[in-house]
């Protein structure tokens, strides 16, 4: 990859070079209008196909309607001086290599690095937030312990979001890079085509191996090793055993079909196996599945910055008339609580646009009027956007935006 010499991309400062993967560097930035750090991760598209650009925007949009507590949030992303970037959160912690070396030194002799139990509720969390990516119809397809930071408070969160492959070719002499030993079977092979939901099922296991051991597992028979299991009755050390030699099965149509049906998996496995023993381990004891917060609202997700309300659209909460009646419930409910100054709802996820969604931004506008509630509508593909023109409610009603930060900016 060429060199890029820049000192800012977009709004975003750029202070210090965290990796390079191939035709991407990831930079620790900084935003001056929101006075925080951040990722800025820049692709170079020189030489490829203009599909490939399409490609990583359309990837960079599904992620931002994406918000779960185990992955990274993107915040923006785009093309700025002809350098395209997308910028997520900063997740600051060590990630699982890291931890992973540490628990070695502290359990030098013990076959198993720390509790299975935790293992089990670790794979589950970050297979959640996996299945989310899966539902908006994306796949990492390159996850690997590097990929996971443990946060302060012991969650999980995958940083980094799996743009790689799309920027990598056979003649780039690159590829080779991302075949690590986490990969699924059908990825190692190179084949970008055969790369599917079970090929993240694969890659957590073999993640949740390798906390447990110290190293990447060579087959799925590996996990018969009784010596993992100590301290477990016999009942769970079997059910442990092959929850995690189907996962880790060479065969895709083998594995679990998917990330939700990996999570559900490892739940059991966590309420099976009681905590044995202390351990000095660093996967410290975290918040069990049942105990995770429900979001406030079902058919969007809200975000706060500064003294703006964000409201990010699921694609299902316009797709039928029963959503469309509670989307419009818990908008409505979500204004008389929050009393939002600005309020910014984004399209980013939503693919459809249905003259009742109109409608209801219409009542939405007319209600905060007279709060003085500043409304503006981005993240649209152009299909939607058309239909906003063709009304005349673009730039007359409504105050429409690419992206929630050109909204941002707009309200300054």
């Amino acid at each position: 990859m060429e060199e890029i010499n820049i000192k800012s991309v977009g709004r975003f400062e750029l202070k210090q070079l965290l990796k390079r993967e191939g035709r991407q560097s990831v930079y620790l930035a900084f935003d001056p209008h929101l006075d925080r750090n951040l990722t800025v991760r820049i692709a170079d598209f020189s030489g490829l196909d203009a599909a490939v650009r399409g490609e990583f925007d359309a990837r960079a949009q599904v992620l931002a309607g994406l918000r779960n507590a185990h992955l990274s949030a993107v915040l923006d992303f785009g093309q700025s001086d002809g350098v395209d970037y997308l910028a997520t959160t900063l997740v600051e912690g060590p990630n699982l290599r890291e931890i992973t070396a540490q628990n070695a030194t502290v359990e030098p002799k013990r076959a198993a690095l720390i509790e299975p139990r935790q293992v089990a509720l670790l794979v589950g969390k970050l297979a959640l937030g996996v299945s989310q990516m899966h539902a908006a119809g994306l796949v990492h397809g390159y996850l690997s312990p590097e990929c996971v930071v443990l946060e302060k408070n012991g969650e999980p969160v995958i940083a980094d979001l799996g743009m790689p492959g799309m920027l990598l070719s056979e003649e780039d002499g690159e590829l080779a890079d991302f075949r690590n030993e986490f990969a699924a079977p059908e990825v190692s092979v190179g084949s970008g085509d055969a790369i599917r939901p079970q090929s993240d099922v694969y890659s957590l296991a073999a993640i949740g191996f390798f906390v447990l051991t110290g190293h990447a597992p060579q087959s799925a028979e590996e996990v018969f090793q009784n010596a993992l299991y100590e301290g477990l009755d016999s009942g769970a050390a079997d059910q442990f055993k092959e929850t995690f030699a189907k996962a880790l099965s060479f065969g895709a149509s083998e594995r679990y079909a998917s990330a939700r049906e990996l999570a559900e998996a490892m739940d059991s496995l966590f309420r099976m196996t009681p905590l044995t023993q202390p351990r000095d381990s660093k996967v410290a004891e975290v918040v069990a599945f049942d105990e995770v917060a429900e979001p406030d609202y079902e058919q969007f997700d809200l975000q706060e910055i500064e003294d703006a309300h964000v409201v990010h659209l699921h694609d299902a909460s316009v797709l039928s008339t029963e959503s469309l009646v509670q989307t419009k419930r818990e908008l409505f409910a979500m204004v008389e609580q929050c009393e939002p100054k600005r309020l910014i709802v984004n399209f980013a996820s939503v693919r459809f646009c249905s003259s009742e969604t109109v409608g209801i931004l219409i009542q939405l506008h007319t209600e905060l009027k007279p709060r003085d509630t500043h409304l503006y509508l981005c993240g649209m593909r152009d299909s939607i956007r058309e239909v906003f023109r063709v009304l005349n409610l673009d730039g007359t009603v409504f105050e429409i935006r690419g992206t929630v930060t050109n909204a941002l900016k707009s309200a300054e």
